[in-house]
């Protein structure tokens, strides 16, 4: 929490702003970590509310914008707590009670009467807190107009901005500066890492970083949320100015305005927080690291001895790319290439290797040939996209794997973007779309459990299921696990995996309604594949017509992956 008779430039800022938005005084002002700016309704009384709104500033927000910047996107906020608005006091409320249920809200009633309260109240409230929502977003438009007003004459313009670099810094954060922060979990059980120090420099010059431009462009044709309080940012933007002006780096942050000699002690002192908070999870990652790299090992050893089944193949160069430089991730999937008939997997693992270990691709005026790399790396990114269409080979037909072509689609729209090569980019965004539209209609077709059903065994040895057993292991709920493989006619081509799941004899179980999909999830990430959780325990596998089906899934004990404590049939 900030004293801000110790920060007096803050301090005054904020006076001015409730001054002029004839704003709710305001309670506390918290320094965070998170890229954020926002306030919260605290709720002492619980659904009755009742404290003073808390203002929370994210330190990298304050080091990456300038002070005319920070102050409009400051304006922004305060104009929700203006007085006598119909408006604000339906986003006050809207807020105070979702974030409310959000946190005490249970995934499915207990026997406590506040649950089942809650829930009940949940329902009845929910016309007005979807209402609520609509008139918030409906109110955004007015609230920049005067934030922007109160920047001054140029305020417009600084608003925009503010929301375009906020933008690009969030995606910066998120793709390049926290990955590098994490990826010192390998070698370090502690984190030692100082990310908000760091961030006091790096922060402004990732408006230059080579990527920024395609980072605007990707925050500008990003939709808004089904639940987010405001218009998509293009619509913001749109509202306040004709044309967008080019990324400048700010000369002097917000930070170093406001905080003054104040900024490094804070910096140091989330630095130590988060050191605390995250030293359980930076453990864990680098458990997982010491994991995967013994698998490695192992796979390498027997590569030594004998090449690799298919499964076994993809899962090294899966571990090579997360473990190793571009350069071994190359050189490892294009073994799997020359052996095993050129799988889409690995050849999409070659392209994504091959532009790591290169610059990122610049635009045609600035670089009008493209480095062997990226060449290479685009002619298949090209190729796997194409796939479908038409297969004139054997080994082509043999290679084809359909899930693949969605995220080669993407890379090459991204990589076409950086390259500003529009023609190109248009057919390959027309493109994506067809894929996706494929893909959805495969799944759907093989998510259906009704009628006549295919199902073949799982088909990955025990050093691919790895991930999926030490997952697992960790999942106390889980009793015995089955893996299936699901075919369909109707989805030529695709697969969708599936792990039955009898639940154990402990005694806290999971919802059934929410753990499958989360699971599912999870097990997305351990092994990329296409998943589905089939949990015995949900209602919709205890009719009787769903008996025979369950049956088989139980009868062959061969596809049994896992035991632990599970229930007495």
């Amino acid at each position: 929490m900030l004293t801000l008779a110790q920060l007096p430039r803050l301090d005054e800022l904020l006076q001015r702003l409730t001054e002029a938005a004839h704003a709710r005084p305001l309670g506390e002002v918290r320094l965070t970590p998170e890229q954020e700016l926002r306030v919260l309704p605290t709720s002492p009384l619980g659904l009755l509310g009742g404290g003073r709104p808390q203002l929370r500033i994210g330190l990298p927000l304050l080091m990456g914008l300038d002070g005319p910047q920070f102050a409009a996107l400051l304006a922004r906020e305060m104009h929700g707590l203006r007085r006598g608005s119909l408006a604000s006091w339906m986003a006050h409320w809207r807020q105070r009670w979702h974030g409310l249920l959000a946190e005490r809200l249970p995934p499915a009633p207990g026997p406590r009467a506040t649950g089942w309260g809650l829930l009940l109240w949940h329902r009845l409230a929910r016309v007005f807190l979807l209402r609520a929502l609509v008139s918030e977003r409906l109110n955004g438009p007015a609230a920049d107009a005067w934030a922007a007003r109160w920047t001054g004459a140029t305020g417009q313009r600084i608003l925009a901005d503010a929301l375009i670099a906020r933008a690009v810094q969030a995606r910066y954060l998120s793709q390049q500066f926290w990955p590098q922060v994490w990826a010192a979990a390998r070698s370090e059980r502690r984190p030692n890492a100082h990310p908000m120090r760091d961030l006091r420099v790096l922060m402004r010059q990732s408006l230059r970083h080579p990527e920024a431009p395609q980072w605007a462009q990707d925050a500008l044709r990003t939709p808004a949320a089904a639940d987010a309080p405001d218009f998509s940012l293009r619509v913001r933007v749109q509202a306040l100015v004709e044309k967008l002006s080019p990324l400048t780096v700010p000369a002097v942050s917000a930070g170093e305005i406001l905080l003054g000699q104040a900024l490094p002690r804070l910096a140091d002192a989330l630095d130590s927080a988060w050191q605390t908070q995250q030293a359980d999870t930076w453990l864990q990652r680098h458990q997982i690291w010491r994991q995967q790299a013994q698998w490695l090992d192992e796979l390498n050893a027997a590569d030594a001895d004998g090449p690799l089944e298919k499964s076994e193949a993809l899962f090294q160069g899966r571990l090579t790319q997360a473990l190793g430089t571009p350069a071994e991730a190359a050189a490892a999937w294009r073994r799997v290439i020359d052996r095993h008939a050129a799988p889409a997997e690995a050849r999409l693992g070659l392209a994504r290797a091959l532009l790591a270990g290169v610059p990122p691709v610049e635009p045609l005026t600035c670089q009008p040939e493209l480095l062997p790399e990226q060449a290479e790396a685009l002619r298949l990114l090209q190729t796997l996209a194409d796939e479908g269409r038409a297969s004139a080979t054997y080994a082509e037909t043999l290679a084809a794997d359909p899930r693949w072509r969605v995220p080669a689609a993407r890379l090459l729209i991204q990589q076409l973007s950086l390259r500003e090569d529009f023609a190109a980019l248009q057919a390959a965004r027309v493109r994506l779309r067809a894929l996706e539209d494929e893909a959805q209609a495969a799944l759907t077709v093989l998510h259906d459990c009704q009628g006549e059903q295919k199902f073949l065994p799982g088909g990955l040895p025990t050093r691919v299921l790895r991930p999926v057993l030490a997952l697992l292991q960790g999942e106390h709920a889980v009793g015995r696990a089955w893996h299936w493989r699901k075919t369909s006619t109707m989805a030529k081509g695709w697969a969708l995996h599936l792990l039955v799941i009898e639940r154990s004899r402990t005694l806290v179980q999971p919802d059934p309604q929410v753990w499958g999909p989360e699971l599912a999830r999870q097990l997305a990430e351990a092994l990329p594949l296409d998943w589905c959780v089939i949990d015995l325990a949900h209602p919709e596998w205890k009719p009787l017509d769903r008996a025979d089906l369950v049956q088989q899934f139980r009868a062959d004990d061969a596809q049994c992956i896992h035991t632990g404590l599970a229930r007495k049939a």
